[in-house]
């Protein structure tokens, strides 16, 4: 187990419990916002971007404490044990280290392990390069391409959400097309595929490609429930598991790249 962070006292580290997710993201959010309030940007970006679990532990001489603890495929891992060995960046820890302790909820270690795996990487669709945009959209898909990489895909899962949301309302706005005040991304869409002129003009195999389209409003539809039930968006007990995570990212990106290359401008 690689350490990045220790406090005082024995370096022995025996997990023994995980506090329920529940618990840990409002713990995390405090901190995160606690960090980023006394200037430390860096620091929450590295708490927020990376999928740290907190667990209670104890040692050889019976001693309890906590554990912001961190399971990373190889590659993540031996860049975490570079940045050790180079003594590089390492002061962010104990940031967030310091984050945690005047928020009254003392952290003696911040460590990573290697998560072990027979399972093969999971490709993924690269984020799209949009032409219609916007701020939210552009921060959005970033934070989910940090994420993802940096971590896993139930950690993105949000934010990939959120551009999905935030792209046809810039297109909207663009076209001069009129929604509710609070729209959905079903409505949005469905608005999009009926009124925007980039749709209308007859295109080789139409018929069949409006089936597809009514298809993927289908699953347009059930993303809302996946992003509020499943993902890390609210304090959900449980998440949906890593390749049904970047099934729902890449088919996001996939649609953002169909959307993109139809709307020209």
């Amino acid at each position: 187990m690689l350490r990045l962070y220790s406090g005082s006292g024995s370096q022995e580290i025996d997990l023994v419990r995980q506090v329920p997710p529940s618990e840990w993201g409002i713990l995390q959010r405090k901190v995160n916002r606690f960090l980023r309030d006394s200037g430390d940007r860096a620091a929450a970006s590295v708490l927020q971007s990376n999928a740290f679990q907190l667990w209670s532990g104890t040692n050889g001489f019976g001693d309890d404490f906590e554990v912001l603890y961190l399971r990373a495929n190889t590659k993540k891992c031996l860049e975490f044990e570079k940045q050790v060995d180079e003594k590089r960046g390492l002061h962010v820890y104990r940031e967030i280290a310091g984050g945690f302790e005047k928020l009254n909820h003392p952290v003696r270690f911040i460590a990573v392990d290697v998560e072990i795996t027979d399972d093969e990487e999971i490709e993924t669709v690269s984020p799209p390069n949009l032409k219609i945009t916007s701020a939210v959209v552009e921060r959005a898909l970033t934070d989910a391409a940090l994420l993802i990489d940096n971590s896993d895909a139930i950690s993105g899962l949000d934010r990939v959400h959120t551009a999905l949301h935030g792209y046809p309302k810039a297109v909207c706005q663009k076209a001069g097309l009129a929604f509710s005040d609070d729209p959905t991304i079903t409505e949005l869409f469905k608005i999009l595929r009926e009124r925007h002129p980039a749709f209308h003009r007859p295109v080789p195999g139409g018929p069949d490609v409006e089936r597809i389209l009514r298809a993927m409003a289908t699953i347009v539809d059930a993303l809302n429930p996946l992003r509020n039930r499943g993902s890390l968006a609210l304090a959900n007990e449980r998440l949906l598991e890593e390749p049904e995570a970047m099934l729902v990212v890449n088919t996001v990106r996939t649609l953002l790249h169909y959307f993109n290359s139809r709307i020209r401008s």
